[in-house]
């Protein structure tokens, strides 16, 4: 078609192979704002884990505290979180949930999110991973190159409530 300008083509071409874009490399980047001064995204969540599973396994319960391989599974989940920097994903259902809890909207956190002990103890699913020795992998695993899928349950009367506060923030 461009027999008459090979001078063009040949610069197409080379402008072509400079274009390395490929669409894996979008990525959404969860916002680090309203985190206490000083404190990193991985900082801040770990801080409200742990502090979710000291209420989940109180002392009385519980004696010396939170299990270890409670912790350990903490541990490991945290690590996976932070490498895949899905830190700011986990503290926007959190802060999710805690307005629900807030305002008396009944809210649950359901599917494979129940097999992370994160969420556990962050208050959004209801189901001890640990106990129950489910498999955190199916949840979410560095092998598998997709973002965890938490899947919470709002009260349908007052979803647009929940919509709402989202939109706002």
């Amino acid at each position: 078609m461009f027999t008459d300008d090979p001078v063009s083509v040949s610069r197409t071409e080379a402008i072509a192979e400079r274009c390395t874009f490929s669409l894996d490399e979008i990525r959404y980047r969860y916002p680090s704002e309203k985190l206490p001064d000083g404190t990193t995204s991985s900082g801040w969540l770990r801080s409200l884990t742990f502090d979710g599973a000291k209420e989940r396994y109180p002392e009385p319960l519980y004696p010396g505290g939170i299990p270890g391989n409670v912790t350990a599974q903490l541990e490991k989940e945290l690590a996976i979180i932070r490498d895949l920097d899905y830190d700011g994903y986990f503290l926007t259902m959190y802060e999710i949930v805690q307005f629900c809890r807030r305002e008396g909207i009944l809210c649950q956190g359901r599917g494979s999110a129940a097999n992370s002990a994160v969420c556990y103890c962050l208050g959004i699913t209801a189901v001890d991973p640990v106990q129950m020795d489910l498999l955190f992998e199916r949840f979410m695993s560095k092998e598998r190159a997709e973002p965890p899928d938490i899947d919470l349950d709002i009260e349908h009367q007052r979803r647009e409530e929940v919509i709402q506060f989202v939109y706002e923030k």
